[in-house]
Protein backbone atom coordinates (compact mmCIF):
# COMPACT_ATOMS: atom_id res chain seq x y z
CA UNK A 1 0.00 0.00 0.00
CA UNK A 2 1.36 3.31 -1.41
CA UNK A 3 -1.02 5.59 0.26
CA UNK A 4 -2.07 6.06 4.04
CA UNK A 5 -4.74 8.40 5.72
CA UNK A 6 -3.10 9.52 8.93
CA UNK A 7 -3.62 12.11 11.39
CA UNK A 8 -0.69 14.09 13.06
CA UNK A 9 -1.22 15.14 16.26
CA UNK A 10 0.78 17.70 18.31
CA UNK A 11 1.69 16.89 22.13
CA UNK A 12 3.56 18.82 24.38
CA UNK A 13 7.21 18.16 23.06
CA UNK A 14 6.66 17.01 20.00
CA UNK A 15 4.33 14.70 16.98
CA UNK A 16 2.87 11.77 16.54
CA UNK A 17 1.53 9.92 13.46
CA UNK A 18 -1.21 7.57 13.61
CA UNK A 19 -3.66 5.82 11.29
CA UNK A 20 -6.82 7.66 10.86
CA UNK A 21 -8.69 4.24 11.40
CA UNK A 22 -7.74 4.70 15.45
CA UNK A 23 -9.23 7.73 16.17
CA UNK A 24 -12.30 8.13 17.01
CA UNK A 25 -12.95 11.40 18.26
CA UNK A 26 -11.45 15.18 19.13
CA UNK A 27 -12.97 16.63 22.57
CA UNK A 28 -12.05 19.75 23.56
CA UNK A 29 -9.85 19.18 26.98
CA UNK A 30 -11.41 18.57 30.49
CA UNK A 31 -9.88 17.81 33.39
CA UNK A 32 -9.50 14.29 33.88
CA UNK A 33 -10.59 11.79 37.32
CA UNK A 34 -7.14 11.12 38.70
CA UNK A 35 -6.52 7.19 38.88
CA UNK A 36 -4.82 6.25 42.15
CA UNK A 37 -1.02 4.62 41.97
CA UNK A 38 -1.35 5.30 37.81
CA UNK A 39 2.69 6.52 36.00
CA UNK A 40 2.57 10.15 36.02
CA UNK A 41 1.59 10.33 32.28
CA UNK A 42 -1.91 8.56 32.62
CA UNK A 43 -2.97 11.85 33.98
CA UNK A 44 -6.21 10.18 34.56
CA UNK A 45 -9.39 9.42 32.85
CA UNK A 46 -12.81 10.63 31.94
CA UNK A 47 -16.30 9.23 30.67
CA UNK A 48 -17.03 8.92 27.24
CA UNK A 49 -19.90 6.96 25.98
CA UNK A 50 -20.07 5.32 29.62
CA UNK A 51 -17.23 3.91 29.97
CA UNK A 52 -14.14 5.04 31.81
CA UNK A 53 -11.59 6.09 28.98
CA UNK A 54 -8.36 6.65 30.75
CA UNK A 55 -6.12 9.61 29.41
CA UNK A 56 -2.34 9.81 28.58
CA UNK A 57 -0.13 12.28 27.76
CA UNK A 58 3.00 11.16 25.34
CA UNK A 59 4.26 14.75 25.76
CA UNK A 60 5.12 13.18 29.56
CA UNK A 61 6.00 9.55 28.97
CA UNK A 62 8.13 10.19 25.55
CA UNK A 63 9.36 13.83 25.32
CA UNK A 64 9.79 14.33 29.17
CA UNK A 65 7.81 17.51 29.39
CA UNK A 66 7.08 18.60 33.11
CA UNK A 67 3.84 17.69 34.24
CA UNK A 68 2.73 21.47 35.38
CA UNK A 69 3.80 22.23 31.43
CA UNK A 70 1.91 20.05 29.63
CA UNK A 71 -0.60 22.20 28.59
CA UNK A 72 -3.30 20.28 26.56
CA UNK A 73 -6.69 21.71 24.65
CA UNK A 74 -7.68 18.54 23.19
CA UNK A 75 -8.58 15.01 24.03
CA UNK A 76 -8.18 12.36 21.32
CA UNK A 77 -10.27 9.33 21.33
CA UNK A 78 -8.65 6.44 19.59
CA UNK A 79 -9.24 2.89 19.18
CA UNK A 80 -7.10 -0.07 20.93
CA UNK A 81 -5.78 -2.68 19.17
CA UNK A 82 -6.50 -5.35 21.65
CA UNK A 83 -9.59 -7.02 22.58
CA UNK A 84 -10.18 -6.47 25.84
CA UNK A 85 -13.72 -5.00 26.53
CA UNK A 86 -12.63 -3.04 29.55
CA UNK A 87 -10.18 -0.63 27.32
CA UNK A 88 -11.64 -0.31 23.63
CA UNK A 89 -10.13 3.08 23.55
CA UNK A 90 -8.22 5.75 25.58
CA UNK A 91 -7.45 9.20 25.06
CA UNK A 92 -4.10 11.29 24.13
CA UNK A 93 -4.40 14.83 25.28
CA UNK A 94 -3.08 16.96 22.37
CA UNK A 95 -2.31 20.64 22.00
CA UNK A 96 -4.46 21.62 18.81
CA UNK A 97 -6.99 19.28 16.62
CA UNK A 98 -4.98 16.78 14.90
CA UNK A 99 -3.87 17.66 10.83
CA UNK A 100 -5.07 15.24 8.25
CA UNK A 101 -2.29 13.69 6.46
CA UNK A 102 -2.63 11.89 2.92
CA UNK A 103 0.73 9.93 3.00
CA UNK A 104 2.87 9.10 0.00
CA UNK A 105 5.44 6.06 1.06
CA UNK A 106 8.06 8.53 0.09
CA UNK A 107 6.63 11.08 2.33
CA UNK A 108 8.01 9.62 5.70
CA UNK A 109 11.39 7.56 6.21
CA UNK A 110 12.87 6.81 9.72
CA UNK A 111 14.47 8.78 11.34
CA UNK A 112 18.16 8.16 11.67
CA UNK A 113 19.12 10.59 13.40
CA UNK A 114 17.38 9.70 17.28
CA UNK A 115 19.59 8.07 19.08
CA UNK A 116 19.12 4.28 20.08
CA UNK A 117 18.27 4.93 23.62
CA UNK A 118 14.80 7.19 22.14
CA UNK A 119 14.06 4.40 19.82
CA UNK A 120 14.13 1.50 22.51
CA UNK A 121 12.09 3.45 24.81
CA UNK A 122 8.67 1.87 26.10
CA UNK A 123 5.83 3.30 24.26
CA UNK A 124 7.95 4.02 21.09
CA UNK A 125 7.05 1.86 18.18
CA UNK A 126 9.73 4.00 15.86
CA UNK A 127 10.51 7.33 14.86
CA UNK A 128 10.12 9.15 11.56
CA UNK A 129 10.96 12.11 9.48
CA UNK A 130 7.92 13.56 7.84
CA UNK A 131 8.80 17.03 6.21
CA UNK A 132 12.31 17.19 7.96
CA UNK A 133 10.82 17.17 11.47
CA UNK A 134 10.92 13.90 13.84
CA UNK A 135 7.73 12.34 14.27
CA UNK A 136 6.83 9.46 16.83
CA UNK A 137 5.06 6.48 15.68
CA UNK A 138 3.37 5.20 19.36
CA UNK A 139 3.57 1.37 20.48
CA UNK A 140 -0.06 1.02 20.95
CA UNK A 141 0.58 -2.45 22.49
CA UNK A 142 3.02 -1.00 25.38
CA UNK A 143 0.16 1.57 25.69
CA UNK A 144 -2.66 -0.89 26.18
CA UNK A 145 -0.39 -3.10 28.61
CA UNK A 146 0.24 -0.04 31.21
CA UNK A 147 -3.56 1.18 30.83
CA UNK A 148 -5.36 -2.52 31.17
CA UNK A 149 -4.92 -2.97 34.75
CA UNK A 150 -5.76 0.42 35.41
CA UNK A 151 -9.07 0.22 34.05
CA UNK A 152 -9.83 -3.01 36.09
CA UNK A 153 -9.46 -1.43 39.46
CA UNK A 154 -11.66 1.80 38.42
Amino acid sequence: MDNLRCLLITVQGGQVILPNSLVVEVLPFATPLRIESAPNWVVGAMLWHNLTTPLISLGRWIFSVAPDADLNSRVIIVNTLGADSRLPHFGILGTAAPRPLNLQRQDIDQDREIAEAEQQRPGVLSWARYQDQSVLIPDMDAIEAVLQPLVRRA
